[in-house]
């Protein structure tokens, strides 16, 4: 029975694929994980409890996602626990700087827009605007990060370099991915508590699918290293690809 058969490997890469657009080949390969995407947004959401594991957790759905999305093969469960614990301490790491970024965005945020405080409009203009700026560079960059690290083999700072300057650069699939993602949450609050069972069933891992989608041809593009480039040498080389 192969509906259910979550450890069985993809039937790879045929050649009415690699012909098919970009969006026939999304929504086909969305539909041929529907119910794994839904098993494994339940799954995450469980790996998720104890809150210090969203990283980690985070880590384990991406390369799960990453790979539907690139019709890869993949063993559901010990692909993402084994990601997940793969990248536990960098994905905590991750999780706690967003946090603090998070935190000292709001602190900075309530600060400059206080009434109380007499400062000129135009600095106040100018602050919020380097706020809003920093606030969208930082979801932006969150959203390449964890399909970086689970995608190359790179440290922690290299990681998040890379993923600020893709930030700050592909703009137009930034602002799609966060469309997307926005349209996403905003349904799920606006329809509940009807909404709870779709929460609890789709939207963490559906938008990672999406996401995916979208950014892995880009880490491809501008990420890895051409396979007809010559070969690096040890100084120069910033990172392996773990495919």
């Amino acid at each position: 029975m192969g509906l259910f058969d979550f450890t069985k490997e993809g039937k790879g890469v045929s050649k009415q694929d690699r012909e098919a657009p970009a969006l026939i080949l999304f929504f086909r390969r969305f539909g041929q994980h529907f119910w794994q995407i839904i098993v494994l947004n339940i799954v995450y959401l469980f790996a998720c409890a104890p809150i210090i594991t969203i990283g980690p957790a985070t880590a384990g759905l991406t390369y799960v996602m990453r790979n539907f999305s690139q019709n890869k093969p993949v063993e559901m469960f010990k692909d993402f626990f084994g990601k997940a614990k793969e990248h536990f301490l960098k994905g905590i790491i991750v999780e706690i700087i967003d946090a603090v970024i998070i935190a000292l965005a709001f602190f900075a945020f309530n600060m400059w827009t206080d009434s109380s405080l007499d400062l000129p409009s135009w600095l106040r203009t100018v602050a919020v605007f380097f706020i809003v700026w920093i606030v969208y560079v930082f979801i932006c960059a969150n959203f390449y990060i964890f399909p970086m690290m689970v995608s190359f083999d790179l440290k922690l700072k290299p990681l998040i370099r890379n993923c600020i300057i893709l930030g700050m650069y592909k703009f137009g699939s930034n602002i799609l991915m966060i469309i997307v993602n926005l349209v996403v949450i905003a349904a799920c609050f606006i329809t509940w508590p009807a909404s709870l069972a779709i929460i609890l069933t789709l939207p963490f891992a559906a938008c990672n699918f999406i996401n995916n989608s979208v950014i892995f041809p880009i880490l491809v593009k501008h990420v890895a290293t051409p396979e007809e480039t010559p070969e690096p040498t040890e100084e120069e080389v910033i990172f392996k690809d773990r495919h």
